[in-house]
């Protein structure tokens, strides 16, 4: 069994390769000591890895940490997935190619396995980025704005007017003309989020066809979905199933 992570700005999710078929797994949000609870998550399961392939966004001491509690506990190495100039039937569109974010790249190629034609990726995480594809797997780039959490987090701490108290809604829920300030900043966040999808799918259909699908990933689609005037096909572990054709590959 090869242990596959995501390990993101705000969740890690894990999910394996068994047998060459990819097994979803589950999903916790980061903070102390994550490393050592998801191993216990996987252990639950009595699963006992023989390798681990890791996307990560985390910083140098965060992998460190990772290396060293896999060894200690299951006596395997890790592989850090990285971004690639071409691979899978995708053409890296970036300038400086290796500087893609490697989640966004191995969401692109998972994504490109499950569309065989043009392709708007919308990832709708801490940060929402969308990336396009045309039909012959060339990527023309993208954009990255703040995610629903991040536009209402960064009204509160940057804005001396705006006083939050208890008694708002869900954060993030979707409402219109809110009537106290947090549900006003939710619902402004959510707005603008939807807006921006929607827009920016009308100007993929410009640019590559009417053909092109819409594609969605990440923790806020199902708040986010909901209200979008555009038809997306949402698949939540697009970038674990990027993982997978990565260890899938080295292991042929």
């Amino acid at each position: 069994m090869i242990l596959l992570l995501d390990i993101g700005n705000t969740r890690i999710k894990w999910g394996c390769l068994i047998a060459g078929e990819f097994q979803p797994g589950g999903a916790q949000t980061r903070g102390a000591g994550d490393v050592a609870s998801m191993v216990a998550a996987v252990q639950a399961r009595h699963c006992h890895p023989l390798h681990v392939v890791v996307s990560s966004v985390a910083d140098d001491a965060y992998r460190e940490q990772l290396c060293r509690v896999v060894s200690e506990i299951w006596d395997c190495q890790v592989e850090m997935a990285a971004t690639q100039a071409a691979a899978f039937g995708v053409v890296n569109g970036y300038d400086e190619p290796l500087s893609l974010g490697v989640d966004r790249w191995l969401a692109l190629i998972a994504a490109r396995q499950l569309c065989d034609g043009a392709l708007c990726l919308v990832d709708c995480g801490t940060a929402l980025t969308v990336d396009l594809l045309t039909a012959e797997g060339v990527h023309l780039g993208g954009m990255i704005v703040p995610g629903v959490s991040l536009l209402r987090d960064t009204l509160v701490k940057n804005t001396e007017g705006l006083h939050v108290t208890n008694g708002g809604r869900a954060a993030g829920e979707m409402h219109f003309m809110a009537r106290n300030t947090a549900d006003a900043m939710s619902a402004g966040a959510c707005y603008s989020s939807v807006a921006l999808i929607d827009r920016v799918f009308v100007d993929a259909q410009q640019s590559l066809g009417e053909g092109v699908s819409l594609l969605l990933t990440g923790g806020d689609v199902s708040m986010l979905r909901p209200h979008l005037q555009c038809e997306g096909v949402f698949e939540p572990d697009l970038v674990l199933k990027g993982v997978a054709m990565i260890a899938g590959a080295a292991n042929q």
